[in-house]
């Protein structure tokens, strides 16, 4: 039986993830198995201070298709994924985040559409966190829709597969948490069709998400500012 992709890379933005880093990494050896025979997969330390950089580095002992970046310093969510796809050589690019709140194994999902479409996303068919967060990804929602005119129903969903015919056309201005966002922005602009799949969203088991921080909020808005008049 022929696999659904010809080549798959896959990286996982890591910090503070030595709880779910293993694990996710050996799902995603599984699942990339049955889509295609050439795959590699990228851990990004974020120069992270507990274990995941160690078992990062002792999972790419282990298989020959992982291979880790660590980050010199702690550089945000936005730059690790950055580094991310420039990092990846396949055809196609997968990423979500090393908590493991999404499931791997529903990546075939995204990978049955992808002859199709060049930009699969996933969207969370139920949020599994508190109040705070729907509010807040309600605002970044709407102003991403007020500044830009683009609206899916979760557009900052990480859970996200894009052919290297976007991403060869996909240039970021900006390095933040918006990086989500610019890279569903740049889709539109340059008119690549999109398809979104539902895909289930599980609570954070260990730790504690960074994405409240007034810091990165504020860093966040101020991009959307600069992003709006780049493209202006």
């Amino acid at each position: 039986m022929s696999k659904l992709l010809p080549s798959l890379s896959l990286f996982f933005p890591a910090y503070y993830d030595e709880n779910t880093i293993e694990s996710l990494t050996r799902a995603g050896v599984e699942v990339a198995k049955t889509l295609t025979d050439d795959f590699e997969i990228i851990i990004i330390d974020d120069k992270s201070p507990d274990r995941t950089g160690e078992i990062a580095d002792r999972l790419a002992a282990e298989f020959k298709q992982v291979r880790v970046i660590h980050n010199p310093e702690n550089l945000g969510v936005g730059q690790a994924m950055i580094t991310g796809y420039r990092a990846a050589a396949k055809d196609y690019v997968f990423y979500t985040d090393g908590d493991a709140q999404y499931d791997i194994r529903e990546l075939p999902l995204l990978a049955q559409h992808a002859k199709d479409y060049d930009v699969v996303i996933g969207y969370r068919l139920r949020r599994a966190e508190g109040w705070k967060r729907v509010f807040t990804s309600r605002c970044f929602h709407f102003l991403v829709f007020l500044l830009f005119g683009v609206h899916y129903r979760d557009i900052d969903c990480s859970f996200k597969l894009l052919h290297r015919r976007f991403l060869d056309k996909l240039v970021f201005r900006t390095n933040s948490g918006l990086i989500d966002a610019e890279t569903m922005i740049q889709a539109n602009r340059l008119r690549f069709p999109v398809k979104e799949i539902g895909v289930h969203h599980y609570p954070r088991r260990f730790g504690r998400s960074q994405c409240l921080r007034l810091k990165l909020i504020l860093s966040m808005l101020l991009d959307m500012i600069k992003l709006r008049l780049r493209l202006w």
